[in-house]
């Protein structure tokens, strides 16, 4: 693993713009990119001219990356560009590869958990609880559990609770018809993501608005990544040093 430390002959605004170019015009990530700077003792001319001469390896998913997707897709879905907004480091090539490598890698819940969980449910409330398991809807798309298969090697003579729309008028009725489906076609961010007026306002004013802000942003993110590796280095010189004890700093002792 290779730590970057910080070179004081090397502006923080050029270490920048030598980051942006590496990332955007030769598919170089951040640690990538100092590795090189590194190798060539952290002079840039250098740097920038040996750049196109290597393919970099294909960049690796990290925590981050993988949460950030996640949330993503929950939110947007198989759309990859949108996606993608989220993750301006990722190609659509590599948001589609690291789906399908996801999907298969997804947690699933056994057909035993589910008939266990649907006989206490059962045993609990009684015949009216039938309908739960369409209640999460989602939990069955990537398991090996489905119900309408389920339900036919049963045999089950069951029928779902239908409700009484006799005592509803046409219009009352379409009028919650249209109230339900308005509400299942609300869009909420992932958890842990706000959207204000103004930011989408910012976004959306121009057609490279969105790169610059994500730009900005991707800077301020490596500069408080710099202020921690420097913050990680002061603490592990402080604890050197509290490891050599205080003999040192005793006052030395007088004989009676």
């Amino acid at each position: 693993m290779l730590v970057w430390s910080p070179y004081h002959s090397v502006p923080d605004a050029k270490l920048d713009e030598y980051i942006a170019i590496a990332k955007e015009k030769h598919g170089y990530n951040v640690e990538q990119a100092l590795g090189m700077l590194f190798w060539h003792k952290h002079d840039i001319e250098k740097s920038l001219a040996d750049l196109p001469n290597f393919t970099p390896f294909p960049d690796e998913w990290t925590v981050e990356d993988k949460v950030l997707f996640e949330q993503a897709f929950s939110f947007h879905g198989k759309s990859f560009h949108r996606i993608q907004q989220m993750l301006p480091d990722k190609t659509i090539a590599s948001l589609v590869k690291y789906y399908y490598s996801w999907k298969k890698t997804r947690s699933r819940t056994s057909l035993m958990d589910r008939q266990a969980r649907k006989l206490a449910n059962r045993h609990n409330q009684g015949d009216s609880d039938d309908d739960v398991e369409e209640t999460h809807p989602m939990d069955g798309n990537d398991s090996d559990y489905d119900p309408k298969k389920e339900a036919k090697k049963e045999g089950s003579t069951e029928q779902p609770v239908q409700t009484s729309k006799v005592g509803l008028g046409r219009r009352e009725y379409q009028s919650l018809q249209h109230r339900h489906h308005s509400q299942r076609s609300k869009c909420r961010p992932p958890k842990g993501m706000y959207l204000t007026q103004e930011d989408v306002v910012a976004v959306s004013c121009s057609p490279n608005a969105a790169n610059t802000i994500l730009r900005q942003l991707d800077m301020e993110l490596i500069s408080l990544k710099r202020q921690v590796q420097n913050a990680k280095q002061v603490n592990s010189a402080l604890k050197q040093k509290m490891e050599g004890g205080i003999e040192e700093f005793k006052p030395p002792e007088v004989g009676c």
